[in-house]
């Protein structure tokens, strides 16, 4: 089985992810105008850019493109109860973008992962997919993850990420998530237009919080 992993953004920045041909780094992302709405903390966007990434490439984890290994990450649960911006924010117009580390090694593009939060103590960082056991890949898939008596780390392991050098591109995009019939009717209509290999696109409500 593949290793899915997943990247959400705002639908207003599939535009110019498209224009672009893919994702791109928080670095090159901050030089241009690629990004039209954040969904992060800024001031944790500020703490990536100077943390450093322990293995090759190298860099800080601000030269890399971030997916999760799970849906329904603790930023998205931040930003739709308004710690991100201040307000509760709608999630309707968070889409997620899919792949698989199996798709980014076949590629040949450099990427590194974590066993969990990456600018959080403790923290491991690696980049050979023999390692990948190191990722509590179980947890991803489990709908709540609270620290509790027993296990006082679950929290930190489930925000594990895989990143990946500088740029995803769009051709290893294996599909896109939305919550709403609505959105999705956007998002098809978006993505029609981006060759005959478009992604498929799905409707997964419950990859986002109530």
């Amino acid at each position: 089985m593949p290793t899915y992993v997943y990247h959400h953004t705002h639908f207003e920045n599939l535009s110019g992810i498209l224009r672009s041909g893919g994702l791109c780094c928080d670095r090159i992302c901050q030089a241009s105008t690629l990004t039209v709405r954040g969904i992060a903390y800024q001031n944790l966007k500020a703490r990536r850019m100077t943390t450093p990434v322990e293995v090759a490439p190298g860099g800080t984890l601000g030269d890399y493109v971030p997916f999760y290994f799970g849906p329904r990450s603790r930023m998205l649960y931040a930003y739709a109860h308004g710690d991100v911006t201040g307000r509760p924010e709608g999630q309707d117009d968070i889409i997620y973008i899919v792949s698989s580390v199996e798709a980014v090694a076949r590629a040949g593009l450099p990427f590194v992962f974590t066993d969990g939060h990456p600018v959080k103590e403790p923290k491991a960082f690696f980049n050979d997919l023999t390692d990948i056991g190191q990722v509590d890949l179980r947890l991803m898939g489990e709908r709540y993850w609270n620290d509790t008596n027993e296990d006082p780390d679950r929290k930190r392991r489930r925000q594990a990420e895989f990143l990946v050098w500088k740029r995803f591109p769009w051709q290893l995009v294996l599909g896109l998530a939305t919550r709403t019939n609505n959105m999705l009717a956007q998002l098809t209509r978006v993505i029609g237009g981006s060759g005959p290999s478009c992604p498929p696109c799905a409707l997964r409500p419950n990859w986002y919080y109530q």
